[in-house]
């Protein structure tokens, strides 16, 4: 998918994705927070504003739209890629035969082994934000991984 990104000077900055065939979704943001979404049905066209959202209301609609609170399609991982570095969030829910369950992450050194971090897990609704080595892994814990392709490769090959 293409996504352009210019800078605004003293407002924040332009993002134009382009949605297939000449349409294309612009979402400005602006330094405060403040989020507008526009739609262009053709190249040349003025753009249409759709929503205004403050920062708090865009994130949570992106969170939505993202995949965070439900997936329409089961999977497994979810991914999510961070900057041009190709760094990614992923999500990998445990099952009852994954090699972490029962394990904490200090005994399996997760970061040691794959180059993986896990950032958070959830648990039955309660998020645990950077768990530490005591943590032990759960059945059905939905992991939220950051790492490059390659360590999201070894901790998948490796760990579950």
């Amino acid at each position: 998918m293409d996504v352009t990104e210019t800078d605004l000077p003293g407002v924040g900055k332009r993002f134009e994705v382009a949605l297939g065939g000449d349409e294309a979704a612009i979402v400005l943001i602006h330094n405060n927070g403040r989020r507008e979404l526009f739609h262009r049905s053709e190249p040349g066209a003025d753009a249409e504003k759709l929503l205004e959202l403050s920062d708090r209301e865009a994130r949570t609609i992106g969170s939505l739209l993202e995949g965070a609170h439900f997936q329409p399609v089961a999977t497994d991982t979810t991914e999510t890629t961070i900057g041009e570095d190709g760094v990614m969030l992923e999500w990998y829910t445990l099952d009852e035969d994954a090699a972490l369950v029962g394990m904490s992450i200090g005994t399996v050194d997760v970061r040691q082994r794959t180059g993986a971090t896990v950032a958070a897990i959830e648990r039955e609704g309660e998020v645990i934000q950077s768990p530490g080595p005591d943590f032990v892994f759960e059945d059905e814990d939905q992991l939220i991984v950051v790492g490059s392709r390659a360590n999201h490769e070894a901790f998948v090959e490796e760990l579950l």
